[in-house]
């Protein structure tokens, strides 16, 4: 918005410019170039009247001054109108870019301050995990040598009481097999005596 009101005031100065000189060059006779010339007719002659040299080069002074004028003029413009309001957007966003650079810089150094605590809470979570491990396998193998000596402790106890009740048995079986040796022995005695009776 800025630029384009700086534009239309460049454009306007240059057509003012431009027609003061259209209308400079298209005079016929201007009174006071007239009488510095003395009697010529018009300010091309009036120029003229100042010319150095002959042929090809020829100088003349107040062209010269005239060009120099319009440059001048025309350097005071364009630097009022285009290159101050130039330069004031460009260093408007120099100063954008420096501040874009500085958000940048300090987003990296944040995001690497995360990256550095990420690693560390990743090695910490690493380092626990290997810990917790090692205290479940401890766990787990202690669990194992605890059943396992249940079980033997279970086993010499059910050894123990099949032995014993293996032994019992075998004592019932033997008393009743002496119980019954002697019936039998007492029946074969029996049968053995009557027959010797009879």
């Amino acid at each position: 918005m800025m630029a384009g009101a700086h534009i239309r005031r460049t454009l306007r100065a240059a057509f003012f410019v431009c027609l003061a000189v259209l209308v400079l060059v298209s005079a016929p006779d201007l009174s006071w170039a007239a009488v510095a010339h003395q009697g010529g007719g018009g300010l091309k002659e009036w120029i003229a009247g100042f010319n150095f040299g002959s042929g090809a080069l020829i100088i003349n002074p107040v062209i010269i001054f005239i060009q120099w004028t319009n440059f001048i003029i025309l350097l005071l413009v364009l630097n009022k109108f285009l290159y101050k309001p130039l330069w004031a957007v460009i260093e408007k966003r120099n100063g954008q870019i420096a501040g874009d650079l500085k958000s940048a810089e300090r987003d990296k150094s944040e995001s690497q301050g995360y990256i550095t605590q990420y690693e560390d809470s990743l090695a910490e979570i690493r380092r626990e995990g290997a810990e917790t491990m090692a205290a479940l396998q401890q766990e787990i193998n202690e669990a194992g040598r605890k059943r396992i000596e249940e079980i033997r402790i279970q086993t010499s106890r059910e050894l123990e009481e099949a032995r014993a009740s293996i032994a019992s048995e075998a004592a019932t079986a033997a008393s009743e097999l002496e119980k019954r040796a002697k019936e039998f022995a007492g029946q074969i005695a029996n049968r053995l005596a009557g027959r010797r009776i009879a």
